[in-house]
């Protein structure tokens, strides 16, 4: 029997197998050092937890209600306005099974076979599947100087096909934050020009330096074009609910949205849509808590990096990964992944996954201990001046190569 030509353009998530292989490792007794996670260590806020177990305790569990239910869109709305500065109701509310539905309903919703979706590289691994899924043209726009993309630059990547154009903010591998002047632009093109923007703001809490993440609605004359999409895996340190939503002023794209979720996964489940409420409903300082960890756990590694001859940094202004430069030891970002978690048992990402080669994704939501580990035995990796051995554990590397 023959696969689908579409299941044979889709390939594997990187992150997730990198996850899983890494896991694997570890099951092993291998003394990894994971550097390539995309979610926080620190515990599940209480709120959330104490509203699962409450949940549980009911022993009723059902089906939820399609788009979700009622009391966890209104902490969305709420969510919303705090955030966002926009007055919602609930029909403007769609919670999904993580960000990643949202964004898939939003995408199915908005894109006709051979429509044209714009993105930022670096981009999140799964925006070029994602819109070849539904029939979409991916139209990564890379920066001509390097990796923060102009708005000059995306505009000239506008064709007549142009249906979409789509950003994470801050953004996934690189942690670039685009500021309000960008953000202003890109929001007053598309609603000139009738394109579609979507918004990726599941890191939005988490930045650095006193920079604050641009609402895109605060520069809309009508934002019925704009989606904004969040959840509460990445700021709340919850990635494991699965509980995504997104918000739109325009409810005839939100009420299709949920037409596809009902003929897809029917509904979220209402456990994790329990802790999901909990979490927004609940104190909120362990969002400003892990906020503060992750930027100490940054400046840490900046220090750590600095030690490394050749490497190109882009300080990260947000999300908790850095988009190293490599490309002075390795231009091929795959193999000096695989070099690394070979020799010296830490696990990072290739930039290839992100549309740019040559650089590595290096995680800091990784313990201190584990940064400093991890960056220990990169830098004696790639310093051929090093000394032929390195000792991790009760192991005894020595170089071969």
């Amino acid at each position: 029997m023959k696969l689908s030509e579409l299941s044979k353009l889709i390939g594997e998530s990187p992150t997730l197998n990198l996850n899983a292989k890494t896991a694997a490792l570890k099951k092993e007794g291998k003394p990894i050092v994971h550097l390539g996670g995309g979610e926080p260590e620190s515990p599940a806020p209480l709120s959330a937890v104490e509203a699962i177990i409450k949940k549980a305790q009911t022993r009723q569990i059902k089906y939820s209600p399609t788009t979700g239910g009622v009391e966890l869109k209104k902490a969305v709305c709420a969510y919303t306005k705090q955030n966002y500065g926009l007055d919602i109701g609930n029909a403007n509310v769609i919670v999904s099974t993580g960000a990643k539905q949202a964004i898939y309903n939003f995408l199915l919703c908005a894109v006709n076979p051979g429509d044209e979706v714009i993105f930022p590289v670096p981009y999140w691994v799964s925006y070029p599947d994602m819109i070849t899924l539904v029939g979409g043209v991916p139209v990564p726009v890379k920066a001509a100087s390097g990796i923060e993309v102009s708005f000059e630059e995306i505009a000239k990547a506008v064709t007549p096909k142009t249906k979409v154009i789509m950003f994470n903010n801050p953004g996934n591998p690189a942690g670039i934050v685009y500021g309000a002047d960008f953000v202003k632009k890109l929001v007053e093109f598309c609603e000139q020009k009738g394109i579609y923007l979507m918004t990726d703001d599941i890191y939005h809490q988490l930045v650095f330096d006193g920079v604050k993440t641009p609402s895109p609605f605060a520069y809309a004359k009508n934002p019925d074009n704009i989606v904004a999409i969040n959840g509460v895996s990445k700021v709340y340190g919850l990635t494991g609910l699965r509980i995504g939503w997104a918000v739109s002023t325009n409810k005839e794209m939100i009420a299709a949205m949920g037409r596809m979720q009902a003929q897809t996964t029917s509904c979220n489940s209402d456990v994790t849509e329990a802790g999901a409420l909990g979490a927004l409903v609940g104190p909120q300082d362990c969002v400003e808590e892990l906020r503060k960890t992750l930027e100490s756990n940054r400046n840490a590694l900046i220090e750590e990096l600095r030690k490394i001859e050749g490497l190109n940094l882009t300080i990260p202004k947000g999300t908790f990964y850095f988009f190293v430069d490599f490309s002075y030891y390795n231009k091929d970002s795959n193999a000096l992944a695989a070099f690394l978690l070979e020799k010296v048992m830490v696990a990072t990402v290739p930039g290839a996954s992100f549309g740019l080669d040559g650089y590595l994704r290096i995680s800091y939501c990784a313990s201190k201990e584990n940064i400093f580990e991890g960056m220990r035995r990169i830098q004696w990796a790639l310093d051929k001046k090093a000394t032929g051995e390195l000792k991790i554990g009760e192991t005894i590397i020595k170089k071969d190569w």
